[in-house]
């Protein structure tokens, strides 16, 4: 060997031995090197529970001398220092050695030739699986067929297919090498890496039984090592290494057990076969393995291609089974895989941080979201990942509160540190709390009261900065007043001063001046100082123009959000101007049919004058009066049925909130009732699409109108003019102020009115029709609405009965189902 070879076990060993025996013969270090094998491979007259290493170091000690003793306390206290984790073993070792020391020069052994062949699992490269890895693994002693020269009078492998029967020595040795996955004489390895007799040989049929049961030891061997080698190949992550590590451990006793078998073989060596080792021997040693490695090599078959939380779940499934031996196989198990897992879990919970190089943990980071989106994008539950011992609701809060963190320090930018982190659940937590504690459900165990410890701290601190210091509920009002209509002083003003701008074409219009107006709306009807900053948010969105659209058709308030606002209220941006356009379209309806009203109004004196107007002005009035009441019904249902109502219980729900996600959920119930309420949500488009035609009628009454009075203040103008004409010329010149002249045109200009008047009165009916079929319509969508609060809505605009007499239809009752669920909604409002 070389001086830069590094000394394997049996080189250093041999060293040993040299060193224990002293100055001897190569036979007889040859002996010792093969007692030792035999010494370290075997656990007989050994009781791990009972030895004490204080206890062994006193009894090495009391061999030694004063200044030897004392040398060995000082190598003893270096022993401590080192990497070195079995030292008991090591020292049972040197005390076993200095006790036989005489014993092994004067025996005269018999075991055959044979070499070491170190079966150790190869250590993990990662950090973690090197700690919980075995640090006094088993080292197994293969016996080569060739090495085999003392296996009784059929020894010699050129007579063993000679003879009748062959030698149940012969079938037990290679049943030892069969146990460590390799052929020998008469066992040959088969395409599924089983083992099969050669057919050549003979031996009776309870004997071939015998082999073949016993030969499946084997056989799970090789798939155990299959598997693990696979799993072991790249880097599949800690949670693998973790499992690979585990089984090997696990091995360890398999091994034992083979040196074991091996060891009685060599040590029983009858010629006459009377105290040798047979069959039944193996079959009665190797039912305790052969059930260990029956769940071993199934452990593994159900975890090939599986990491992380996947891995965890398929072995704790394992775990429900009757047999306490079984029970504590899986725990063993678990317990090393689950390790990673832990303390990532432990990380996450505690500072927000994900050390997830291989994706293992059930929770996921996208690292290019950033600000607003964060919270709802950035990190999310990796469903594959969960382990089955952490239930959904676990998983949920386990995500909330590394999530509160980051979102404290990333969006907040509140660098503080979380008080409840200074308690003592969370001091030394990984060292207090061990790994068994990750599948206690008990909601009182420790590690269940230090997550929801987390969860609550965090939680608290968030919804604490969103409400004290972002003023969460001023941004809301903010945004019911203004985008959701509840100011209608403002709202009144707004329009009022918009009115002339937004009657201009839509392609006319410029955002700069419809913000000025908007400042000037806001300023003369606000009074609260402290909503500077909610006014300074509100802006002006103008819509792409389509052709012919007023400014009436794509103007809209907006509200900016950012920061921790904008985490909850960003998502519903455009839900939020949807229900404006609703709203405002509304407003504007009843804005126009308040103008008709003045208009007419105004006109009552040319009315009085001129009777023939008063049936169409009867006429306007009639059909004003039933749009009146309406666009009124549709506003309060609007603003007080949905909106109002939906803001209560969303403000009592934002009280009770505990965490940002019942924030944003509360928000999220209250946008999706006012969607719902204002025909805005995706079962409700038919009804609104056809509101809107109802509304066109009003627009066509109102150029109706002006056109009507335009007309009829011309021809109240020109015989104003003509009365005062005859009136002075009859008095000044002392003659009539007639002519045939200006009487053909008189009557010409009163025939064209009154031809005008008779198109109009056509048009009115006719628009009066379109109206109230639109409308009944509208009534019988209503009624037929699975949402009670429609139905009833249906009821109030029908109030006098009008249309009910015209369509039976409306006169069906509500269902017994949609009373109960009338009776339901009371009782959940209340």
């Amino acid at each position: 060997m070389s001086a830069t070879e590094p000394e394997n076990v049996s080189d250093l060993l041999l060293k040993l031995v040299a060193s224990v025996c002293g100055d001897q013969k190569p036979e007889v270090l040859q002996k010792c090197m093969r007692f030792s094998l035999s010494l370290l491979s075997s656990t007989q007259g050994v009781d791990p529970l009972r030895e004490d290493e204080t206890m062994v170091a006193n009894q090495i000690k009391s061999k030694l001398s004063e200044q030897d003793g004392a040398l060995f306390d000082e190598l003893h206290n270096n022993l401590k220092d080192g990497d070195l984790r079995n030292r008991l073993g090591a020292l049972s070792f040197l005390l076993r050695m200095s006790q036989n020391k005489d014993k092994v020069l004067e025996d005269n052994f018999t075991f055959p030739e044979m070499r070491l062949g170190l079966n150790l699992a190869a250590a993990s490269t990662s950090g973690y699986s090197s700690q919980t890895h075995s640090s006094h693994q088993a080292q197994v002693v293969t016996f080569t067929p060739s090495e085999a020269t003392m296996l009784g009078p059929s020894s010699n492998p050129s007579r063993i297919f000679d003879e009748d029967t062959t030698s149940e020595n012969i079938l037990v040795q290679d049943l030892i090498y069969s146990f460590q996955g390799i052929e020998g004489k008469v066992l040959k390895l088969d395409t599924n890496y089983g083992f099969q007799l050669d057919p050549k040989i003979k031996i009776t049929h309870p004997q071939k039984q015998a082999v073949l049961r016993l030969s499946e030891l084997g056989y799970l061997y090789n798939t155990i090592q299959r598997g693990l080698s696979r799993m072991s190949t790249g880097s599949n992550g800690r949670v693998s290494d973790s499992f690979v590590a585990a089984m090997h451990q696990e091995l360890s006793e398999y091994y034992r057990f083979i040196a074991n078998a091996q060891e009685e073989v060599n040590r029983v060596r009858d010629p006459s076969g009377i105290d040798r080792i047979t069959l039944s021997h193996l079959h009665v040693w190797a039912y305790d393995p052969l059930e260990t490695l029956k769940w071993l090599a199934s452990i593994v078959r159900a975890c090939i291609g599986l990491n992380g939380g996947a891995l965890a779940s398929a072995i704790y499934a394992f775990s429900h089974h009757g047999d306490p031996r079984v029970k504590k196989l899986i725990k063993r198990i678990l317990e090393s895989v689950s390790e990673p897992l832990y303390n990532m879990l432990l990380r996450w919970i505690t500072d927000g941080e994900l050390d997830d190089p291989y994706k293992e943990f059930f929770i996921e980071s996208c690292a290019e979201v950033a600000g607003e989106r964060m919270w709802h994008e950035k990190y999310q539950v990796r469903d594959s990942m969960v382990p089955s011992f952490i239930s959904r609701s676990q998983a949920k809060k386990i995500l909330c509160t590394g999530k509160s963190i980051n979102f404290l320090r990333e969006v907040c930018k509140d660098f503080s540190p979380l008080q409840g982190h200074d308690t003592e659940i969370f001091r030394d937590s990984s060292k207090k709390i061990g790994v068994e504690a990750f599948f206690d459900s008990d909601p009182d165990g420790p590690l269940q009261m230090m997550m929801d410890a987390a969860y609550k701290e965090t939680s608290t601190r968030v919804v604490e900065i969103l409400l004290k210091q972002y003023q969460l509920m001023d941004h809301l009002q903010g945004i019911k007043g203004y985008l959701l209509l509840g100011q209608g002083h403002f709202v009144q003003h707004l329009m009022h001063l918009l009115e002339p701008e937004l009657a201009k074409p839509a392609n006319s219009l410029y955002p700069h001046n419809i913000s000025s107006i908007l400042e000037s709306a806001v300023r003369a009807t606000c009074t609260k100082l402290d909503d500077l900053d909610v006014q300074k948010r509100l802006d002006v969105r103008l819509l792409a123009p389509s052709e012919n659209e007023t400014g009436w058709d794509i103007f809209a308030l907006d509200y900016n959000v950012d920061g921790p606002i904008g985490t909850i209220l960003e998502p519903s941006r455009q839900t939020y101007q949807a229900v404006f356009f609703s709203l405002w379209r509304a407003k504007r309806m009843e804005s126009i049919l308040s103008a008709i009203w003045k208009q007419q109004i105004t006109s009552a004196k040319m009315f009085r004058k001129m009777p023939e107007l008063l049936p169409i002005q009867k006429y306007i009035h009639l059909i004003t009066s039933s749009m009146v009441h309406l666009v009124h019904q549709m506003q309060y249902y609007f603003l007080f049925e949905v909106i109002e109502c939906s803001w209560d219980i969303f403000t009592k729900h934002l009280g009770q909130a505990a965490s940002l996600d019942d924030i944003i959920s509360a928000h999220t119930n209250f946008i999706n009732s006012v969607k719902r309420g204002t025909l805005l949500d995706e079962q409700s488009q038919e009804l609104m699409h056809h509101l809107r035609t109802v509304y066109n009628p009003i627009l066509e009454l109102q150029l109706l109108e002006e056109t009507f009075l335009a007309r009829a203040s011309a021809e109240y103008e020109a015989r104003t003019v003509s009365e005062k004409f005859i009136e002075e010329g009859s008095e000044n010149q002392k003659q009539w102020g007639r002519s045939k002249n200006k009487d053909s045109e008189a009557a010409d200009r009163r025939s064209a009115f009154l031809k005008y008047l008779s198109t109009t009165s056509m048009k009115l009916k006719l628009l009066s029709r379109t109206y109230q079929d639109r409308v009944k319509k509208f009534l019988l969508m209503l009624a037929s609405a699975e949402d009670v609060s429609l139905q009833l809505l249906s009821v109030r605009l029908d109030f006098n009965e009008y249309y009910i007499s015209k369509d039976s239809r409306l006169v069906a009752p509500l269902t017994y189902q949609h009373r109960r669920q009338s009776d339901q909604s009371f009782i959940a409002d209340k």
